[in-house]
């Protein structure tokens, strides 16, 4: 698809403006856009039924809606990384509503603890100070700087965090993940199981 390989194109040329910065870029099995993470606990306190239960409760909240068309960009640097904004947001705001709404049915209020600013696809992660102001200019250089591109699923993703070596004997958080459900965005779909 043309628009996918236009935000490859966008997200290479970022990673590019960043290599000379402290930061962890995300790989293309981690570009993501976070829609809603359950807060209340860790990956592994989770259950497999509470798994399950959180995924079923998705797919029933998510039952009519997307796919999404998505612009991303332009990249912003700031103090914790760098990222693509995404607009418009009432599509992604509708979609985050009734992720919240399930952790919320499944998990109660207290799974919901920040509200994750507006939406954006993290970049990368800094792990060291730098100047914010130096990589905004670079990446304000790249052009073009936004590009359309689909949103046709979500995914309940378990997330785990460790720290990994960087350079000068510093370490950094970095981010994986295992798949628990795909949840197709299809309007008028049933959401079944995979």
């Amino acid at each position: 698809m043309q628009t996918d390989l236009a935000l490859a194109r966008l997200v290479g040329e970022c990673r590019e403006a960043m290599r000379p910065f402290p930061i962890t870029p995300t790989d293309d099995d981690t570009l993501h856009c976070t829609i809603e993470m359950v807060a209340d606990t860790t990956a592994d306190k989770i259950t497999a039924e509470e798994r399950d239960e959180l995924a079923t409760a998705l797919r029933e909240h998510l039952t009519g809606a997307g796919p999404l068309e998505v612009t991303a960009g332009s990249p912003v640097a700031n103090r914790a990384g760098a990222f693509l904004d995404l607009s418009p947001d009432e599509g992604l705001v509708d979609l985050k509503e009734r992720v919240r709404a399930a952790i919320r049915e499944v998990r109660g209020h207290g799974a919901l603890l920040h509200d994750g600013g507006r939406p954006h696809m993290s970049l990368g992660y800094a792990w060291a100070e730098a100047s914010s102001d130096t990589l905004q200019t670079a990446l304000r250089r790249i052009s073009p700087s936004h590009t359309p591109f689909h949103i046709t699923e979500l995914r309940l993703l378990d997330v785990l965090f460790q720290q990994g070596p960087r350079p000068g004997g510093q370490t950094a958080w970095e981010l994986s993940w295992e798949s628990v459900a795909t949840i197709p965005l299809a309007h008028g779909s049933t959401n079944t199981r995979p």
